[in-house]
C-alpha cells in the first residue's frame, strides 16, 4: 500500500525503493499488480501462479486419499503419502499423468500442509475407561487425606543439555557446549502431599531397583508413620514381582495406589519435573553427571516446599471424577 500511495504522489521507482528500503523490481511488480488487479492486489491470501492442470474430480480424489486412506490400503509399502506416490496412484487409478509439483500445488489449494502429526493415546472403551479412571481418582482423593501420602514419578537428566531459549545479542547466536558422549541419570522422586517435602534418589537406570531404593529412603525418613501411601503410574518398574514382594514384606506399611492411565495432569510431581528442567536441564554447563546431580539437588532444596502447585492439583483431582 505504501508503494502504491507513493506512486500516486508522483515519486519515481528509485526514490520509492530508497525510502522503503526495497528493490526497484519490487516497486515495479507491485505497481503493475495494482494496475492489473486493483484492491485485490493487497490481499495476502490471494494465491498467484499457474493453476493446477487437474479437474475437480481428480483434485477431490487426491484429497480423499490423503485424508481418509493410507498407502497400504492401495497396495503400496509406504506408511504415508508423498507427492510422487500420489502422482503414481493418480495415474494408476485415473490415467492422469501429472508431475509431483502439480500434486503439491493441488494439496496446498485444498488446504493441506506438510506438518508433524500429534501423537494421541490409544482409544479406550469409553464406559470402562471412565469408570476405571473415576475409581482410581476417588482412591487418590481418599489417600491424600492421610498423613503419609506421596506422589511418585521418575525423570531423566542428561549431560547433553536440553536446548532452551535465552537472551543473546541480536545478530549472533550464543554457542552451547555439548559433551562428546552423552551420559544419563534417572531420578526417582516422591512428593509429600501435605508438607510439600520432596525426597529423591538417583540411579543409572529406571527400574524396580531404583524404585525400591526410594521406598527404603521413605521408610527410614518417616518411621513415625504406620502406613506410607504412594500414588504411582503404571510403569513396569512399579508393578514388577520384586516390588510386589517388597510391598508384601513391609507388612502393610507400604501401599501403592495406581494413577489413571494417560493422565499426567493428575500427578503433581510433573510440576516438580517441569521446574527442574526449566532451571537445571536447559542450557546447563555441567561437565559430568556428578555435577549435574548436585546441581539438581540444590534446586530441590531451594524450591522446597512445593505447596502452591499442590493446591492447584488438589482442585484438579476434585474436579476430575465424572
Amino acid at each position: 500500500m505504501h508503494i502504491v500511495l507513493l506512486c500516486a504522489e508522483g515519486l519515481s521507482p528509485t526514490e520509492i525503493a530508497r525510502d522503503l528500503f526495497c528493490s526497484r523490481t519490487t516497486v515495479y511488480a507491485i505497481a503493475h499488480r495494482f494496475a492489473r488487479e486493483g484492491r485485490v492486489a493487497f490481499s495476502d491470501r490471494k494465491r498467484r501462479g499457474p493453476e493446477p492442470s487437474l479437474g475437480e474430480p481428480a483434485s477431490g480424489y487426491i484429497g480423499r486419499l490423503v485424508e481418509e486412506d493410507s498407502p497400504t490400503e492401495h497396495g503400496w509399502l509406504r506408511s504415508r503419502w508423498s507427492c510422487k506416490l500420489l502422482a503414481v496412484e493418480l495415474f494408476k487409478e485415473r490415467a492422469a499423468l501429472v508431475s509431483r509439483e502439480t500434486v503439491r500445488r493441488v494439496l496446498h489449494r485444498l488446504g493441506f500442509r506438510w506438518r508433524r502429526p500429534r501423537p494421541i493415546p490409544p482409544e479406550k472403551d469409553s464406559e470402562d475407561y471412565q469408570e476405571q479412571k473415576r475409581r482410581r481418582l476417588e482412591d487418590i482423593l481418599l489417600m491424600v487425606n492421610k498423613a503419609g501420602a506421596f506422589f511418585q514419578d521418575e525423570t531423566k537428566l542428561e549431560t547433553n543439555p536440553k536446548v532452551g531459549s535465552c537472551w543473546m545479542r541480536r545478530g549472533s547466536q550464543r554457542p552451547l557446549k555439548t559433551p562428546g558422549t552423552n551420559r544419563k541419570v534417572w531420578i526417582s522422586g516422591a512428593l509429600n502431599f501435605r508438607t510439600g517435602a520432596f525426597h529423591w534418589v538417583s540411579g543409572a537406570r529406571k527400574n524396580d531397583e531404583l524404585f525400591i531404593e526410594l521406598l527404603d529412603r521413605l521408610r527410614r525418613t518417616y518411621r513415625c508413620h504406620r502406613e506410607l501411601h504412594l500414588a504411582v503410574d503404571n510403569d513396569a518398574s512399579h508393578t514388577s514381582k520384586r516390588v510386589e514382594r517388597y510391598v508384601e514384606d513391609s507388612g502393610g506399611r507400604i501401599r501403592l495406589h495406581p494413577l489413571p492411565s494417560w493422565s499426567p495432569e493428575s500427578n503433581p510431581v510433573e510440576l516438580v519435573w517441569w521446574s527442574l528442567h526449566e532451571a537445571v536441564s536447559r542450557n546447563h554447563t555441567c561437565s559430568g553427571l556428578d555435577e549435574l546431580v548436585k546441581f539438581a539437588g540444590g534446586h530441590f532444596k531451594e524450591r522446597e516446599p512445593f505447596r502452591l502447585e499442590l493446591g492447584e492439583v488438589y482442585e484438579h483431582l476434585e474436579r476430575s471424577p465424572p
